[in-house]
């Protein structure tokens, strides 16, 4: 008895006083960072909130942490040893070396193959519903944007730079649309969060994604993964892999998806879109000539034949009042249906294929040195189509949308060993892409072309082409060092020299030339003669000192500019192990995106300008700690981000044609939030899991036009597509069946609160008609999927039956304008499937 009311006593003083200590930390070390006067309250007041609710949380880890520690010390009575089930280990590569999840000092999401598997991640826009802080939006170009912890950058360009930036196995994947069909026969995936400029390059202000490809194996193997779902969705994936001679290994997959359309025209009976017909296929060669050298061949590409996704019409902008095509005018809003849609008859296409070639080698040198070189080309074609409205009218659509980029990286860096007090590693990296992008714009039941039929000019088509050339330099370094057995001190940086050419033309090639002569005659008043068929017809409004080669101001041609920046990117931080299983850690890191140009149907160069880069300075403390002899697993984070110049696409007012696109730097927003992480093992054979983002994040300065054509001050205005709360849930667990089998079952549950699609997309604006209340507001909504069936115990075979979206709830990701219209992307509705896996060794 007195020992079991000593052991009470001490673990209330070791829980009291420990939660005391790291308050009291907590609140003082917030104290000393003082209050800068030129925090707005607003922007104050979210710091403050992200700091409390650290040291909070962090205050509840330690506790735990602590008991934990004083728990092991203790003497417990002799039991009989029983297997214990454990949270699996997880080996990450976030900072360029191979680790342990749980001694990384950021947050980290990571999601083995077989999870990826079970739960059918077959894309980013899947594994954006099983990360909680990461947002993926289809664009209307059809151009995927991905947006992390508020950080995102809603642009169509094909060559417009994310801030999310996605790898495969280190080698970047510098263009959304390269990202498209990556994730296939993968180790696993790693979602890094916070700005990675330091070790990954400017482009990752959101973070980064590394897929890691599943590797040749030293022995013989082959699978094969066969699907069949609704809308006669088939997934067929097979892979060999194994020895070729003593120092030869490889690994050969193959893919196919095809689906037919799961959108219903609401206007033609019978009539689908968004059918799947993609290819993919991955070479991998691991070649090690010598002890001490190792190459990574990486051959893979893909062929997409999809149609592209058309919105749906939720309401009309009219931009030329009194001359609304009777084709809009007349046209029904489209049904609160997932598959209701309509579209242009032709128009949602696509012919895209990309193609890479990336080689890895690691080369041991001597006093434990390794020098690693990773090299890549890519060579992306890209033929599709878009519909752009959401009707069978043609208001505004993409018939052509051709393109190609070709980019080459090669990195070279040379790090230490893993093992010891001080670990570094410092390299250079160089980039060189051209990206060229020609759409053609057709828009006969526009307003604009009704307008311009009357007075003489039947506008049909014209052609947009824009051609440019992005150079960056880089070269970097990192640093950890180990004064103590618990203490890691952290620092790295980057410095990035990033040039970038643009050479922009819009022209009318086709006859009768109605929309180029209307410019050369009724703007110019002709001055200039007669259109010259093909030519470049926006108007110089900007002046030319620094343009290249630029027309006289208030002429007619093309648009030349360059835009050279330089940065240099940061990070400092402190890792803290008091206890084992134990890590806190406190981050302070800077990172940039570089400036962009625009694709845009311009009228003058005042659309063709650039933004310049944006940053962002994070401030991020955190902890990971393993509880209840390993079975839980309990990690958090708070953060605040200073976000300088975000990159905005947004309009202009033009006195002919109404609201433009365009692009613009908002001068200062902010990011305050949190992020927690429970993972469990209660019992053998039984993982739940709990993971939540709380995002508070806000324009601070920022008067203007938004994508909505609405000009106001849009200080406290939410940051688009960034839900408040982001909450998801799994459980999956498996269970004998006999001395063969095992079952299996599987529920994830995932929650995103409302978001707005643009800036101010809370307001109506004054010249939208539809019966929508809010237009650009991205109502929230929860998915449920389900998985279950049956596996050997050996695993040489697996069926599964599953459910995605099982209670088909309609929701949507994306709203925008489209010149007269708004439409909307949806998400899927339910699908449901079986698969069967097999493996032969």
């Amino acid at each position: 008895m007195k020992n079991s009311i000593a052991t009470n006593l001490n673990w209330k003083t070791i829980l009291q006083a420990s939660a005391a200590q790291a308050s009291a930390a907590s609140v003082a070390a917030f104290r000393r960072g003082g209050e800068p006067a030129t925090l707005p309250n607003g922007r104050l007041n979210r710091a403050r909130s992200a700091a409390i609710a650290w040291g909070g949380v962090s205050t509840l880890a330690l506790t735990f942490a602590t008991a934990a520690a004083a728990q092991t010390q203790a003497p417990a009575a002799p039991a009989a040893a029983e297997p214990v089930a454990t949270v699996q280990e997880v080996i990450v590569t976030a900072q360029k070396r191979q680790q342990s999840i749980n001694t990384v000092g950021m947050t980290i999401t990571a999601l083995g193959g077989s999870a990826l598997k079970s739960r059918q991640i077959n894309s980013l826009a899947d594994l954006a519903q099983a990360v909680p802080s990461l947002s993926f939006s289809n664009s209307a170009y059809n151009t995927p944007v991905y947006t992390l912890r508020g950080v995102g950058f809603y642009e169509t360009s094909l060559g417009a730079y994310p801030t999310v930036s996605v790898y495969l196995d280190e080698i970047p994947l510098p263009f959304p649309a390269l990202t498209k069909h990556s994730g296939y026969d993968l180790d696993r995936v790693e979602v890094l969060k916070g700005p990675q400029g330091t070790l990954f390059g400017q482009n990752a202000t959101g973070g980064a994604i590394n897929y890691i490809a599943a590797k040749p194996t030293d022995h013989f193997t082959a699978g094969a993964s066969l699907s069949y779902g609704r809308f006669n969705q088939t997934v067929d994936e097979v892979y060999v892999s194994g020895p070729i001679t003593d120092t030869l290994t490889g690994r050969v997959v193959g893919r196919i998806e095809e689906a037919d359309g799961w959108q219903r025209s609401n206007s033609r009976p019978g009539a689908t879109n968004g059918s799947t017909d993609n290819y993919m296929g991955r070479i991998l060669l691991d070649w090690k000539p010598v002890n001490g050298v190792k190459f990574e061949l990486n051959l893979n590409g893909w062929r997409d034949r999809s149609q592209t996704q058309a919105p749906q019409f939720i309401g009309t902008q009219i931009q030329t009042p009194g001359y609304e095509s009777p084709n809009v005018s007349s046209a029904a809003y489209t049904p609160k249906n997932d598959r209701a849609a309509d579209w242009t008859p032709g128009a949602p296409r696509a012919d895209n294929r990309f193609f890479q070639a990336a080689l890895r080698g690691d080369f041991a040198l001597t006093s434990g040195l390794t020098l690693t070189s990773l090299t890549s080309y890519v060579d992306y074609r890209q033929n599709q189509g878009e519909d752009e409205d959401g009707l069978p009218a043609v208001t505004y659509d993409l018939p052509g949308d051709v393109g190609a980029i070709r980019t080459f990286t090669q990195e070279l860096r040379i790090a230490n060993g893993s093992q010891g007090h001080l670990r570094w590693v410092a390299g250079a990296n160089f980039e060189h892409s051209t990206v060229d992008q020609k759409l053609v714009l057709t828009y006969p039941d526009a307003s604009i072309a009704q307008y311009l039929h009357t007075v003489g000019f039947p506008v049909l088509t014209n052609t947009f082409n824009i051609n440019q050339v992005m150079q960056n330099t880089a070269v970097f370094g990192n640093v950890e060092y180990d004064p103590t057995e618990t203490l890691t001190l952290k620092a790295g940086a980057r410095y990035t020299e990033s040039d970038r050419s643009a050479n922009s033309c819009n022209a009318d090639v086709t006859a009768p030339y109605a929309f180029g002569g209307f410019f050369y005659d009724a703007v110019l008043g002709g001055a200039l003669g007669a259109y010259p068929p093909g030519s470049c017809f926006a108007i110089n409004t900007v002046g030319g000192s620094n343009l290249i080669n630029a027309p006289g101001l208030g002429k007619p041609g093309r648009f030349q500019d360059k835009l050279d920046q330089n940065n240099v990117s940061w990070r400092v931080g402190l890792d803290w192990k008091p206890f084992h299983r134990t890590l806190f850690y406190v981050n302070v890191s800077k990172g940039y995106k570089a400036g962009s140009f625009p694709a845009v149907g311009a009228s003058t160069f005042q659309q063709y300008l650039p933004v310049t880069q944006e940053s962002v300075l994070s401030y991020e403390g955190g902890f990971k700690t393993k509880l209840w002899d390993g079975r839980l697993q309990f990690n958090g984070a708070g953060f605040y981000y200073d976000y300088n110049d975000k990159q905005l696409r947004s309009k202009l007012v033009d006195p002919v044609f109404g609201i433009l696109d365009v692009l613009q730097n908002i001068p200062k927003s902010s990011i305050a939030g949190g992020e927690i992480e429970l993972v469990a093992t209660p019992v053998s054979g039984l993982t739940l899991s709990v993971d939540g983002t709380y995002l508070d994040a806000k324009i601070d300065r920022f008067k203007g036009i938004n994508a909505a054509g609405v000009a106001a001050n849009f200080a406290g205005a939410t940051i688009p597509f960034t839900p408040k709360w982001q909450v998801g849930a799994n459980a999956d667990y498996e269970f004998p069946l006999n001395d063969r089998l095992n079952g299996f079952a599987g529920v994830t549950v995932s929650y995103r609160s409302s978001a707005v699609s643009v800036v101010g997309g809370s307001q109506t604006p004054a010249s939208f008609v539809g019966e929508t209340k809010n237009p650009y507001v991205i109502d929230g909504y929860t998915l449920v999927d389900l998985r279950g069936g049956v596996s050997t115990r050996d695993g040489r075979w697996k069926f599964e039956l599953w459910g995605k979206n099982i209670f088909n709830t309609y929701y949507w990701t994306n709203v925008f304008e489209a010149y007269d219209t708004v439409g909307r992307f949806t998400g899927m509705p339910a699908t449901y499937g079986a698969t069967v896996n097999f493996k032969f060794d």
